[in-house]
């Protein structure tokens, strides 16, 4: 198996781009307050109920993993998976009411065809556990199955502007709150996400409070009971019981960019349908453990010139763990360094961005981010999350450097608007355990292509190669997507 070493042809590449865009790492970043589109005020409680708006959103897709398993591992004949599924979210959203107004939003999926794929259903027990599983299966990971659950159930409530009552728009006043089950996501999901790559979308039980009373300033704190994971009902995995825990995100707009400081106290109740404590942070393949992570975080975009325009993104946090972790877990550092640029080449959008994100290891414990979209970080195959879900940072740590590149109106003559992503990781241990430094690359290719504001279409492929240290195997996934939404 070949494989030739990128240090030299990153070099080459930083000195020719000079920049980094958004989303170097992850998803667009969210504002970090009052999310979510909030209706008028009605004169009496039956009209904002009636007067609310519905929404819908449709998705088809097929997913197909192809693993490279070399002989003589247990896992040999269960190389391959395939889904074709259908994800289907219908949602209501009332107009308000003194204020205040209400979300609800069922969702489900279905499997369309044979099931060829270990789950994480009821297919994943203990005993065997997630290899064994996957051997009394026969078949690779593809974590969407069949379900049907509530994912937004909560009242909401927002503070008045001036002449707002009456006022024909919205009431989209400095201080709101939200009571019930529902979507939080914090600047790029990093650190707190609803898994929106996954048919079935990631929400808290949460009590959320939101203010920007003060100009530039925004304060957002979480009190979180349950975060209802992506596997449904009948999987041993389908929730996180949370104890005393809390998000806190302040964020500070500054004249060259924006400046966030936040504070992730997560503290995990044990699952009672698993053989181990939650929170502790040993087990079979479960790496989450109670834990305090305080960081800093900037984003900055500054128009260089007419047709440049520079952006960078600076990240560190601390992770300690706390409460039911094991004694002989220690600190862990985060840092994210990305800078790039935004320009246009033949008349066409172009981003280009080179960075490096390093999530530590101790050679005991790593950084984990079990709360996080973890699919968006660190290559599409998914190398660096468990089985059971949520983060697997491996205890050496995780060291990845990308280079991305996004160009917008491809062809745009033949097929109108497109959005085409094609990124590059190189994946080394932060530290050298097992004698395991490198653990591979991987290229992505994602086409996009909107038909109109409703509907779009995806294409996307991902290709990891093994570092020949013994961390994994080589595999390939490819993804064909269809989807509707009305909001």
């Amino acid at each position: 198996m070949s494989k030739t070493k990128p240090a030299s042809g990153l070099l080459l590449i930083s000195a020719l781009i000079y920049t980094q865009g958004s989303v170097a790492v992850g998803l667009p970043a969210v504002s970090n307050v009052h999310q979510g589109k909030v209706l008028p005020e009605a004169g009496d409680f039956a009209n904002a109920i009636t007067a609310g708006k519905p929404d819908v959103w449709l998705r088809l897709r097929y997913e197909e993993v192809e693993d490279d398993i070399p002989a003589g591992s247990p896992l040999v004949g269960t190389e391959d998976a395939d889904l074709l599924s259908l994800r289907a979210a219908l949602g209501y959203t009332s107009a308000r009411y003194h204020g205040f107004w209400a979300r609800l939003e069922l969702e489900l999926s279905r499997r369309l065809g044979s099931d060829d794929a270990l789950n994480v259903d009821d297919d994943l027990t203990f005993p065997p556990g997630p290899a064994g599983s996957r051997i009394a299966e026969g078949h690779a990971l593809i974590p969407d199955n069949n379900f049907e659950e509530i994912n937004e159930a909560f009242i909401g409530w927002r503070s008045a502007t001036g002449g707002c009552p009456n006022a024909p728009g919205a009431c989209n006043g400095h201080t709101s709150f939200k009571l019930g089950r529902q979507s939080i996501i914090y600047d790029n999901h990093r650190w707190v996400g609803n898994i929106i790559w996954r048919q079935n979308n990631q929400s808290f039980d949460a009590f959320r409070f939101d203010n920007s009373s003060i100009s530039n300033l925004s304060l957002s704190y979480a009190y979180i009971d349950r975060v209802n994971r992506l596997f449904g009902d009948d999987s041993a995995f389908r929730e996180y019981e949370m104890n005393n825990s809390h998000l806190i995100n302040v964020a500070y707009q500054l004249p060259f960019g924006k400046l966030s400081g936040y504070g992730y106290l997560l503290d995990f109740d044990d699952n009672t349908r698993t053989p181990f404590p939650e929170g502790v942070g040993v087990g079979p393949g479960i790496t989450n453990f109670d834990s305090d992570t305080w960081g800093l975080r900037f984003t900055g975009k500054h128009r260089l010139h007419d047709s440049f325009t520079l952006l960078t993104e600076l990240e560190w946090a601390n992770q300690d763990p706390s409460g039911d972790a094991a004694s002989n877990l220690d600190d862990n550092d985060y840092l994210n360094i990305e800078i790039g640029g935004a320009f246009d080449l033949a008349g066409k959008p172009v981003v280009v961005k080179l960075g490096q994100e390093v999530l530590e290891g101790n050679g005991v414990n790593a950084l984990q981010t079990p709360l996080a979209t973890v699919h968006a970080f660190n290559g599409w195959t998914d190398k660096f999350v468990g089985a059971p879900g949520g983060s697997a940072t491996p205890a050496g740590g995780l060291k990845d450097t990308s280079v991305t590149l996004v160009v917008k109106g491809l062809l745009s003559s033949l097929i109108g608007p497109s959005k085409l992503v094609l990124q590059f990781h190189d994946f080394e241990a932060d530290r050298t355990v097992g004698g395991v430094s490198d653990y591979g690359e991987e290229w992505g290719l994602l086409f996009a292509k909107p038909f109109n504001k409703k509907w779009l279409g995806v294409i996307k492929f991902a290709s990891f190669e093994d570092g020949g240290d013994g961390f994994s195997f080589d595999s390939d996934k490819i993804w064909i997507m269809g989807q509707y939404r009305m909001k």
